[in-house]
């Protein structure tokens, strides 16, 4: 064995899709590059995947000297039989044929072996399997062995260090650890300090999320990726950014997230925490925000400010041109809707007293519509002007929403605000309160832009904005800025412009204005 090179093998896993994965500690000088080949006999074995990760240096190899450890984990396409691993760097090489465990099949791994094997070794190697899990099939498999529900990292992560709420206990130099998560995908994550990071300080995360069965015990754990993430040190906070595929937040009873903290070579905490699910304003204002101890300094906020703008960017370039294709998608003419069904939509029945006007009026709703949907406080109380008479099927809260979002392709969307109907209505012109009909396009449109740029969790602000941007005329704001607390007005500004840009997409920009982007501070 060349001097500085070390190599062993701690098991060899057989997975169900006929692979293995093996896992093992190599040791290489740090001047010279470095590979690893799988050997049956003289016949090299196709490694699929191959994963390295840093070990803290207490548990390299005995005697390794200046050599840096890192463990692995490989899959090769099948099983060998007397597998020899060999180690090649700087002309020289090693070898490991003794494996330390060797389950014989998948079902052994997940039932006896494994999940105590992870635990019992470097947080690292866990980290690693469950992070690529979420991007190779074959390591997916190890999220169901042994029929737990996180598989082969149950006991592992029973290990993590949980935060409750944001707060982070008994972590030295860390107070908090935020994770958000939006309807549009986005992941962030801040761990806040009250003192400054060293230098190398760097937070990575790994994404598991469960899946409900038919019954409680029945759940299903999938490990996920994250799209173009996005890590940033600040002076007192570590930030990630990234994005999943939205379509999985309708699926997930539960969603977690693994950060892996490296405050040095030598110091690595895992956490555990669930993302609260957010607005996009509150997501991209947890950039800024500080902890009630934190050191206050104008550098500090300038490099926050400073990220705040790139991830703007970013999010741009990702959902711009989608929210432009569909804005280019949507017919302006009158009869939008085609022949299909109509539903009515009231928006904002939020006084009771409009049950009267409403009962008075409720033939120029079912004139127009097969269906009618009520969103609002007083929804209950003025649905019943409706039901009374017996001529609409009525919906009302989340079922409402719930019509509305399933309403693309099959129905026509007549939306009228109840307080500009009560306008019309006292002007004698009540259908001027009548949206045009919203088709397939336009729900896509509005569906998009609230996962995107969604303002408030309801669907129905997203609605009123949309509606806004199909009335306005040249010199009128088309974007109102957001009435909330923000961490300061600048995040305000940046916010708020971020917004007014994704959600006038596609349209002529030319007499379009947005105003006040920095007020509600």
């Amino acid at each position: 064995m060349e001097v500085g090179l070390q190599l062993s093998l701690k098991c060899l896993i057989p997975l169900p899709d006929g692979r293995c994965l093996l896992l093992g500690r190599a040791s290489a000088p740090a001047a010279v590059g470095a590979e690893l080949a799988l050997m049956e006999g003289d016949t090299a074995c196709p490694i699929a995947h191959g994963a390295f990760y840093p070990l803290p240096a207490q548990h390299g190899t005995e005697g390794s000297g200046a050599a840096p450890a890192h463990g692995f984990s490989l899959i090769a396409d099948r099983v060998p039989k007397s597998p020899r691993l060999v180690l090649r760097a700087g002309g020289g090489s090693a070898s490991a044929e003794s494996v330390e465990h060797i389950f014989e099949t998948a079902e052994a791994a997940g039932t006896s072996g494994l999940a105590k094997l992870l635990a019992d070794q470097p947080p690292a190697l866990g980290f690693a399997l469950l992070r690529d899990a979420g991007t190779h099939a074959a390591l997916a498999s190890l999220m169901t062995l042994g029929g737990a529900p996180l598989g082969a990292f149950a006991e592992w992560m029973a290990r993590l260090h949980p935060v409750r709420g944001r707060t982070v206990e008994n972590l030295p130099g860390v107070e908090e650890a935020e994770a958000l998560h939006s309807l549009g995908g986005d992941i962030l994550v801040v761990v806040r300090g009250g003192a400054a990071f060293p230098p190398e300080a760097r937070l990575e995360l790994a994404l598991v999320g469960l899946l409900p069965g038919a019954g409680p015990l029945a759940s299903r754990a999938v490990a996920l990726p994250l799209f173009d993430g996005h890590a940033a040190a600040l002076p007192q906070a570590l930030v990630l950014h990234g994005r999943i595929d939205p379509a999985w937040l309708d699926r997930l009873s539960a969603l977690e997230v693994v950060l892996q903290l490296r405050m040095g070579a030598e110091e690595v905490h895992l956490l555990r925490c669930r993302p609260r699910a957010a607005t996009v304003p509150d997501l991209l204002d947890a950039v800024c925000r500080t902890t009630l101890l934190a050191e206050a300094g104008e550098a500090g906020s300038t490099e926050a400010l400073g990220l705040l703008r790139l991830l703007t960017a970013r999010r741009e370039a990702a959902f711009e041109p989608m929210l432009a294709s569909l804005a280019a998608q949507c017919p302006q003419d009158a009869d939008a809707g085609g022949q299909l069904p109509r539903i009515g939509l009231i928006l904002g029945a939020d006084d009771p007293v409009a049950t009267r006007l409403l009962q008075v009026t409720a033939p120029e709703f079912e004139g127009r519509c097969d269906q009618l949907l009520i969103l609002g406080d007083a929804a209950e109380e003025v649905a019943q002007a409706f039901l009374r008479r017996g001529r609409l099927p009525v919906l009302v809260g989340p079922a409402a929403v719930a019509a509305l979002r399933q309403a693309g392709g099959v129905a026509a969307v007549l939306v009228v605000e109840a307080p500009r109907f009560a306008e019309a209505v006292a002007r004698g012109r009540p259908a001027e309160a009548f949206s045009r009909p919203l088709g397939a396009a336009d729900l896509a449109r509005l569906l998009a832009l609230h996962g995107a740029a969604g303002c408030e969790p309801g669907l129905e602000d997203s609605l009123v904005r949309l509606l806004r941007l199909e009335r306005h005329r040249p010199g009128e704001a088309a974007f109102l800025p957001v009435p909330r607390g923000w961490s300061s007005p600048h995040a305000a500004e940046l916010v708020n412009a971020h917004l007014a840009r994704l959600w006038t997409a596609g349209l002529k920009t030319q007499g379009l204005r947005t105003e006040g982007l920095a007020a509600h501070v």
